[in-house]
């Protein structure tokens, strides 16, 4: 079961603080392309006994095939269960709804043909589509007369009437158009933010692999030094016991074999400058 709770909107008590009003401004939303009449009464109002009124009841702009939506809104549970009216309401639509917060009402709390939306802040979601079904004709056009003399307006264009949605929907064709560029742009400088990471990364990889290398020959140099090496060890004491090994190393080598290893090495570097000359003479002493 849905989990409600009850919050306090302008000092009324709203089940998951969703009001009637909240809910009347979504269907106008989702029929805004139709005629939605909302508070309609079934008929003329003086002297009438059996008068009903719907919370919102739609004409759909079709005609194939003619399609009329009654909605009955409730926002308590209290109202629902003490509601004995809405069966009347049945014969004045070709469709019934019920529309409420989600959980408010369930598929077993009504007739199968009875369909039921649920409400959240900002959307509507059919809970069960209502069961279309021919409504009494002479109950719907009471309803019809009702609507065209208490309801409407009677113009001589009915293009006139529409001059104003159709600069609505120039400006909401430009709103999209705007929006969209404003997608694309952004789709530009995300690809172009995910590339420069993408480079860093590439980048950062690279000279993790350069580095790599560079250890691996460190690693061989001390092996052939008789000195081993686990590079992927990271503790402090195989630190320690390889700088020992090397500090050790360099001990065995004192200031004598070093002296000795440096007039060898004078004596190489004579002995190179020596060869390097001879080949150099011309054969047979000319210049």
């Amino acid at each position: 079961m849905v989990k409600q709770t009850v919050v306090k909107k302008n000092g009324t008590l709203m089940l998951s603080g969703i009001s009637g009003a909240d809910i009347l401004a979504l269907l106008k939303t989702k029929h805004c392309k139709d005629a939605i009449v909302p508070e309609c009464k079934n008929g003329e109002t003086w002297g009438a006994r059996d008068l009903l009124k719907l919370d919102a009841w739609v004409l759909c702009r079709t005609y194939s095939p003619l399609t009329t939506i009654g909605y009955e809104i409730k926002t308590s549970r209290q109202d629902f269960e003490h509601d004995q009216k809405w069966t009347g309401y049945l014969d004045l639509c070709h469709v019934f709804y019920f529309v409420c917060p989600a959980g408010l009402i369930r598929a077993t709390d009504l007739p199968q043909r009875v369909g039921i939306i649920w409400a959240s802040k900002d959307r509507l979601f059919t809970k069960r589509k209502a069961e279309r079904v021919e409504p009494d004709v002479e109950k719907l056009n009471r309803l019809l007369i009702y609507v065209l003399m208490s309801r409407t307006q009677i113009v001589a264009d009915m293009y006139e009437v529409h001059k104003d949605q159709q600069v609505d929907k120039l400006k909401e064709l430009r709103d999209v158009t705007e929006y969209a560029n404003e997608r694309k742009e952004l789709a530009h400088f995300v690809r172009g933010h995910i590339r420069s990471i993408y480079d860093q990364v590439t980048d950062k990889a690279r000279k993790f692999e350069s580095r790599e290398d560079n250890i691996e020959r460190f690693r061989k140099s001390l092996e052939q030094l008789g000195i081993t090496w686990n590079s992927e060890e990271s503790r402090w004491l195989e630190t320690s016991r390889v700088e020992n090994e090397i500090y050790a190393l360099k001990k065995t080598i004192d200031e004598r074999t070093l002296w000795s290893m440096k007039s060898i090495g004078k004596s190489l570097i004579e002995t190179a400058n020596t060869i390097e000359g001879i080949r150099n003479t011309p054969k047979g002493g000319e210049e």
